[in-house]
């Protein structure tokens, strides 16, 4: 007889969303379309006829989650029951006091861990789900470091980590662990959140679902729940989910030889209709990359470019990256007799002496100050 449970985490209710270009009602509406992320996993799983959902933490945002939140999470957790829901606090909805995990009153289906070390938690015959909480936000202990469960069950461990083997470049470390632990650790499947991107590593037992919608641009892959079915005999199966409603996509407009800042709306709008197709363009979210050499004299406009393409292409959301370089390089410019090569050889002589991060600064002043002095209207890049 097999036994299935949906695994999600990392939804993030209340997120700002102002780091993808979010205001005002797209901003609303991105967060209401993380509440219908929750309620579609809990129809899956009611449907899939599942007897539990796991949510490996990050559910809510602590700082931004108020008392509408958690009326939201009562009602819509007492709507799947009897299915059982089994909660780990992860660093962003660390089981503080005061949060919401502490000051509500759970219907009898929910289940928040509330330990740091992983506590047994019975969920069917011959199936237990250990689970932890993190009790502060920058929680550092190894989740599976814990003796072996004892040996009849087939547990099931869950919670909110790093593993070490797979971090993401720049990603926070926030209970670290290994992957090769989880089944040294007697367990058959570690659900896990803290990672955005779904992995699924039957060999090991690892399963991040991923944010089941889109946090930021580069969570631009397939996204949902994942349904987890442990056999009669002991072995785990996966089978993701893809049910996302909203979708992020970065697009590349090589610019080089633009001679106008039409030129530069013309290739940007280009670039972002061949990115955007066959998408709903009422929920894409949309980055675009300026790339190439360009004259210094022509205008690359965020703002104007941004206006221009979520015009063209009607995506929800639109963020331009100007990465674009001088065409003229500052060595030929600080040759000139003129104030834009006064201008370009003070540069120069600043960044002889300047650390990385002050020159960077300095190539945006070179960058700004030579379409100043070409007659340029200066855009923020």
């Amino acid at each position: 007889m097999s036994t299935s449970l949906l695994h999600i985490a990392d939804l993030h209710l209340d997120r700002a969303f102002a780091g993808m270009g979010c205001q005002g009602e797209l901003a609303i509406r991105r967060r209401l379309g993380l509440r219908d992320a929750l309620r579609r996993a809990g129809r899956t799983a009611q449907e899939r006829g599942c007897v539990a959902v796991t949510i490996g933490g990050d559910l809510y945002e602590h700082d931004r989650a108020g008392a509408d939140t958690a009326m939201f999470l009562v009602d819509t957790f007492a709507s799947w029951a009897p299915m059982d829901v089994l909660v780990s606090p992860g660093n962003h909805d660390a089981l503080l006091a005061g949060s919401i995990y502490s000051r509500t009153e759970w219907p009898a289906n929910v289940h928040v861990f509330d330990s740091a070390d992983l506590r047994p938690h019975r969920l069917a015959d011959g199936l237990t789900v250990w689970g932890l909480a993190h009790l502060e936000p920058a929680w550092q202990g190894d989740p599976l470091a814990c003796p072996p469960p004892d040996a009849g069950d087939v547990n099931l461990a869950l919670f909110h980590g790093a593993e070490l083997g797979s971090r993401p470049d720049g990603k926070s470390i926030h209970g670290p662990f290994h992957a090769a632990d989880v089944r040294e650790r007697g367990f058959a499947a570690a659900l896990c959140g803290h990672y955005h991107r779904r992995r699924v590593d039957e060999v090991s037992g690892l399963l991040y679902p991923g944010s089941p919608e889109p946090l930021t641009f580069d969570e631009s892959e397939p996204r949902g729940p994942v349904m987890v079915t442990v056999r009669g005999d002991g072995t785990v199966s996966y089978e993701p989910i893809d049910d996302n409603r909203w979708t992020a996509r970065t697009a590349v407009a090589d610019v080089s030889g633009a001679r106008s800042l039409a030129d530069v709306i013309d290739a940007a709008v280009t670039s972002a209709g061949l990115a955007c197709a066959g998408l709903d363009p009422d929920r894409t979210m949309l980055r675009l990359d300026l790339v190439g050499d360009i004259d210094q004299a022509v205008s690359t406009d965020s703002f104007t470019v941004e206006t221009s393409v979520r015009d063209g292409c009607g995506a929800a959301s639109v963020r331009v990256r100007d990465l674009t370089n001088p065409a003229l390089s500052a060595a030929a410019t600080a040759g000139d007799a003129t104030v834009r090569g006064a201008f370009a050889r003070a540069v120069a002589s600043a960044a002889a002496a300047a650390d990385e991060a002050q020159r960077a600064v300095l190539d945006d002043a070179l960058r700004y100050g030579l379409q100043a002095l070409g007659g340029a209207e200066i855009g923020l890049r």
